[in-house]
């Protein structure tokens, strides 16, 4: 059988050895299992650890040897990892002892180390780790976390910084780049890693791209985004690749936190259009947008119940943000950062109406109105009003032009319908 796929679909039920290759053919891990099955399918499983998910992004081609049991198999395995010597099974060559990664949680500027021994130091251990991997590990920590890689303790304030600031790699505490704060959620997140839970160190990042962003530090925030994008490539059957934001994006999110003094970066921003034809047919719309980005597996169209044959449309706001929101919606959605209503003064104050009597009336929400694209806040007596050329509106403007779009199509489909009836 020429593909992998063929191969990992005719696994037997045995004891066994596999054998992974690489890309050139080349052996990179040897393993064994009672069941070769049930053994090589617990790689492919949703959410894997960190040491599964750099193993598995460099499989390419399989082999499989039967056993008459599963102690053959133990010999087998011993015999060709001397002979193959996988990057991902041998110690190091300096010892034959698997290490451990160790965090410094208990120094005031933590570093990632490699070490024999665990000690009661108040530091955090991870592993062990066969050799060939705790490289690999070591090599990808580098790329998503900007920590710092000096071995000196406690760290030393520098007029220069370290070769590694200048590539990326740190943050460059010891010149005063990042604040104490800053760096232990990049180390929170670096521990989440290590443990398995990419979801919770993606979090962590973009809390820090968020406040990256906010101090107009844009370099410092993509650099944070591709991290981001790199963990979510290894969270296999759950990635959310290109909802990220891009560079503009986070200048784009940057600036409406600040403009609307929103206490987060608005990731996740719902907007809702109506769509009528006086009165007739009233239709409304919910589009959602991630990182700047259309997210239309969470689009949402919905016919006006409370309204007939005349137009009203901000009693129509009022029924479907409160659908939305106090509905089965909000069990089945996640909550958004920002939510926006098509429209003025009026549908602004009905959309916080419905939030208050949903119970959700933290929920942040603005109305953006058409052709002098005025920003309303419920409870402000006057608009804001931010310049057409500042990307923050220009983005509001996309999300408000796409819902008018969706809901404009929900009503010319329900009006022929109602036509042909």
């Amino acid at each position: 059988m020429s593909t992998l796929r063929e191969k990992l679909a005719a696994l037997p039920a045995k004891p066994g050895v596999y054998l992974f290759k690489d890309r050139a053919g080349t052996v990179i891990y040897v393993g064994k299992a009672k069941s070769l099955r049930r053994r090589v399918a617990s790689y492919f499983k949703p959410n894997p650890d960190l040491k599964t998910s750099i193993l598995v992004s460099r499989l390419y081609d399989a082999d499989f040897i039967t056993t008459g049991s599963e102690l053959d198999a133990l010999i087998l395995e011993e015999q060709l990892v001397k002979k193959y010597r996988p990057r991902y099974n041998i110690a190091l060559k300096d010892d034959k002892a698997y290490p451990y990664l160790k965090l410094t949680v208990n120094e005031e500027w933590p570093r990632l180390l490699l070490v024999r021994r665990r000690e009661k130091d108040g530091a955090l251990y991870f592993g062990r780790f066969q050799g060939g991997m705790v490289r690999a590990v070591v090599r990808l920590v580098k790329k998503l976390f900007p920590i710092r890689w000096c071995v000196e303790s406690p760290l030393r304030s520098r007029e220069q910084p370290c070769l590694y600031y200048h590539i990326g790699a740190c943050a460059g505490p010891c010149i005063g780049r990042i604040t104490k704060e800053d760096y232990r959620t990049l180390i929170e997140g670096l521990a989440l890693l290590l443990r398995g839970k990419m979801a919770g160190a993606i979090a962590k990042l973009q809390v820090e791209m968020a406040r990256a962003a906010a101090r107009r530090d844009y370099e410092r925030a993509a650099a944070l985004r591709d991290s981001i994008k790199l963990i979510e490539k290894m969270q296999a059957g759950k990635s959310t690749l290109g909802r990220t934001p891009t560079p503009r994006g986070i200048r784009e999110l940057a600036e409406l936190q600040q403009a609307l003094n929103l206490k987060k970066l608005p990731m996740r921003i719902e907007c809702f259009d109506i769509s009528n034809l006086q009165g007739a047919n009233m239709v409304a719309s919910l589009v959602t947008f991630l990182g700047g980005a259309p997210l239309k597996s969470d689009y949402r169209r919905f016919k006006i119940r409370s309204v007939e044959g005349k137009p009203n449309d901000v009693q129509a706001i009022y029924e479907v943000v409160k659908r939305r929101y106090a509905g089965s919606l909000a069990r089945k959605m996640d909550d958004p950062d920002l939510v926006m209503v098509d429209g003025g003064a009026a549908q602004a104050a009905f959309g916080q109406k419905a939030l208050t009597e949903a119970g959700r009336s933290k929920l942040p929400l603005i109305g953006l109105a058409k052709r002098e694209e005025e920003i309303y806040l419920p409870g402000h007596p006057k608009p804001l009003h931010l310049d057409r050329a500042t990307p923050g509106l220009q983005l509001l403007q996309r999300i408000r032009d796409e819902a008018h779009r969706f809901a404009i199509t929900f009503h010319r489909e329900k009006r022929k319908k109602s036509f042909f009836a």
